[in-house]
């Protein structure tokens, strides 16, 4: 038997064996094609399941925005982070078009949690943006993004916010008329992309099922034109030479770039598959199940190239076929199993009793050409309780713990992070009141984590010396064995005061901490797909964050609007910075702490216009911007530029479609070594048409123009912003069906 599948029956078992518990019971989401008629709603009152006790998004004290139905559909993109990217306050950490992780109001990385149900995704992906995470947008029923810190209930890595993907491969309860489904195919012109994905959920019995899969295939895709921003980098002058320099790039490079001026990114292709299976039986007071996801996927990282260790000076005077530099490809494989147990009045004093936990392991191996690179490794058990007691007077609350082990090691000659283990464990408690016109929540965390890992020392020679001569020595390197313990400590207080039906003021205040990651402790090497020389900083302490957030919202007949603005004050901030240096032919960035204060804010309007004889109309608009500062008074590197945008949707009958405008300003707020981002105007549109089929099968055609202006679109907050620009004009068509 194959040896993943040797994995996936022990890791069943094991979960199955540990109770892992669901999130409190919550309405599935519809998975119906049309839900609510019109379900555009930014601010629509739904239950948010990434809480202690589920509860509206407009009743949380915290920032929250739902994506389900229609809304999630019209957003859908190949990546999490894409799907996310154009929502107030996030954006997209992109790696072309293929990879992307969730900013939130420009944290990134470690900071930003990404749950499957409720449980932390472990992957790879805090490690490097170049990283994906394992998951499939289109399979979710409802995507949930709690903005500020969500310490509280899961930790660190939640110290920015936390993204929640609701997919219920462990069914929730029975399915409506015995078994019900949806299905999608998909392509489009910019890349040639080739999709099909389904699920399917029935009932027997006691016994719920749930199952899905998806294909996903597509070539390099299409850009408005060069791939490089900066060909000849000179980023001084870029603004008055950039034509002038563009055109000498192109006749001295005129081979070796040919793709980047026909209008095609090179080695930006993707080819990912998946699907899940799941179980649950189901009764009045229980609910235990498991379930088993499987993801797969290879793609291109743009503007990556095979690094050899070479004389500079040599490689200068005679480039030939062994020394030529080949694409840098990922093959990322993830096998996650998944198990429940919840169980409704327990004992006395208790509402519900849950206890969860997934054991993931994942492989992401980086090729340089037909040759194994680095190969990383990571493999994590990960448990939860939760006690939810009854109500005291007032208060309703949440008891639990939490804890983890993660095995990680990247293998390779130019592995740039050592073997590690992290093992966390924790204890939290959360209390919500409601007194007349007055919501209150409260909140503590205390967590212990310890990091084993190594100190890796490189016999790097000064430069000169690597000039003149370069042997195997320069390769030699030594790791000697470090630990690292930290106790980081969360609290937190929020209100809302319900000044009128209509009207609500949101105030939370917190304090959070973060432990530092083994990358950023412990790196040290060359890390290929990011083109850059990593080193962390063994010194680091515990990240710590203050936060001071307040939020007008209004919900009255046809108008929704909500204003947020907050401040974060971090005490030790942790960056990666570009230090101006080069290490083996690679930028060598640092991982460095210093003060840092973000200030921002949001803005999200949207008015229902009503029904007039060509439809029903709603129109919308938002604004954010975020603007970090370290404590020397230079700008923190890769902060999304400030953004407004309007939109429109519509429908008359079987018939509706959207138009939105986004304007991203220039980002020209730079670090040290950091280039200026121009700021661009996006346009997308959409158009469906649903097929008279009768009640029990929806059926809808649809037609999505993205990027119309075919704009050259550089994410500021990308490694890769200055080589991979956003895809161009892309026109997608689809066919999806509900039953």
């Amino acid at each position: 038997m194959h040896p993943k599948y040797h994995f996936c029956l022990r890791s069943l078992a094991a979960a199955a064996s540990l109770h892992v518990a669901a999130v409190a019971a919550q309405d599935p989401a519809d998975d119906r094609i049309h839900g609510d008629e019109h379900e555009h709603d930014v601010l629509e009152e739904v239950h948010v399941t990434a809480t202690a006790i589920p509860r509206e998004a407009l009743e949380l004290s915290q920032s929250a925005t739902v994506l389900r139905g229609e809304a999630l559909a019209d957003v859908v993109n190949n990546n999490i982070g894409d799907t996310l990217g154009n929502l107030p306050g996030l954006s997209n950490a992109s790696f072309g078009e293929n990879v992307g992780r969730p900013v939130i109001r420009g944290l990134q990385g470690g900071r930003v949690g990404v749950l499957n149900d409720g449980m932390t995704s472990f992957d790879a992906s805090a490690v490097s943006q170049d990283h994906a995470v394992p998951t499939e947008p289109f399979l979710a029923d409802q995507v949930e993004v709690l903005r500020g810190p969500t310490t509280l209930l899961y930790g660190s890595g939640a110290i920015g916010g936390v993204v929640n993907m609701v997919t219920n491969t462990i069914p929730v309860e029975m399915p409506e008329d015995g078994v019900n489904g949806r299905v999608l195919v998909q392509g489009d012109s910019a890349a040639d992309q080739r999709f099909g994905a389904g699920r399917l959920d029935f009932g027997v019995g006691d016994f719920a099922f749930h199952v899905n899969g998806f294909v996903r295939r597509t070539d390099d895709y299409e850009i408005p034109g060069a791939a490089d921003l900066y060909p000849d980098d000179d980023h001084d002058d870029h603004e008055e030479d950039h034509e002038e320099d563009h055109h000498e790039h192109e006749e001295d490079h005129e081979d070796e770039h040919d793709e980047a001026s026909t209008g095609v990114l090179e080695n930006s292709f993707l080819d990912n598959e998946g699907g899940s299976v799941g179980v649950a039986w189901i009764n009045n007071d229980w609910r235990v199940g498991a379930s088993w996801t499987d993801y797969d996927s290879q793609y291109g990282i743009p503007g990556a190239h095979s690094h050899h260790h070479e004389d500079e000076h040599e490689h200068e005077e005679e480039h030939d076929d062994e020394h030529e530099d080949e694409n840098v490809t990922i093959h990322l494989e993830s096998q996650r199993a998944d198990a429940i147990a919840t169980k409704a009045d327990p004992f006395s004093g208790f509402s519900r009793f849950t206890l969860k936990t997934n054991i993931t392991r994942y492989t992401h191996t980086e090729f340089e050409g037909d040759e194994v690179g680095t190969v990383f490794d990571s493999d994590t058990t990960n448990a939860r309780l939760e006690l939810e007691h009854s109500r005291w007077g007032d208060w309703v609350g949440t008891f639990g713990g939490q804890w983890s082990d993660n095995d990680f090691e990247a293998v390779g000659e130019e592995a740039f992070v050592p073997p590690s283990e992290t093992r966390s464990a924790a204890l939290f408690w959360v209390e919500t009141a409601e007194f007349q016109d007055w919501t209150v929540d409260l909140g503590l965390r205390y967590e212990d984590t310890s990091i084993d890992s190594f100190l890796i020392e490189h016999d790097h020679d000064h430069e000169h010396e690597h000039e003149e001569e370069h042997d195997e020595e320069h390769d030699d390197e030594h790791m000697e064995p470090a630990s690292r313990d930290f106790q980081p400590f969360s609290a937190s207080v929020g209100a809302i005061w319900h000044m009128t039906e209509a009207t609500h003021l949101a105030f939370n205040f917190a304090h959070a901490e973060r432990a530092p990651s083994s990358e950023e402790l412990f790196a040290n090497g060359p890390h290929i797909a990011t083109q850059a020389f990593e080193v962390g900083n063994p010194d680091l302490g515990t990240e710590t964050n203050t936060h001071y957030e307040m939020s007008w919202r209004l919900h009255e007949g046809p108008l929704t609007a909500m204003i947020t603005v907050y401040y974060d004050d971090f005490e030790d901030f942790i960056y990666l910075a570009d230090a101006g240096e080069e290490v083996d032919g690679l930028p060598e960035f640092l991982w460095s702490q210093q003060d840092a204060e973000f200030t921002g804010g949001e803005v999200e309007v949207r008015w229902d216009v009503g029904d007039y004889s060509t439809g029903h109309w709603q129109l919308y608009g938002f604004y954010d911007a975020v603007k970090a500062t370290l404590d020397t008074g230079g700008p923190v590197p890769r902060i999304p530029p400030q953004r407004f945008g309007l939109g429109v949707d519509w429908d008359n009958g079987a018939w509706a479609g959207g138009l939105n405008w986004i304007r991203a300003a220039e980002h020209n707020r730079t670090a040290v070594n950091e280039t200026i981002t121009p700021g661009y105007d996006l346009l997308n549109a959409e158009l469906s048409w649903a097929l008279p089929f009768g009640d029990r099968m929806q059926t809808v055609v649809y037609v999505q123009g993205r990027n119309l202006l075919d704009e050259d679109v550089r994410n500021s907050a990308s490694f890769l912003k200055d080589q991979a620009p956003q895809i161009g004009r892309n026109w997608i068509f689809g066919l999806k069906a509900a039953f």
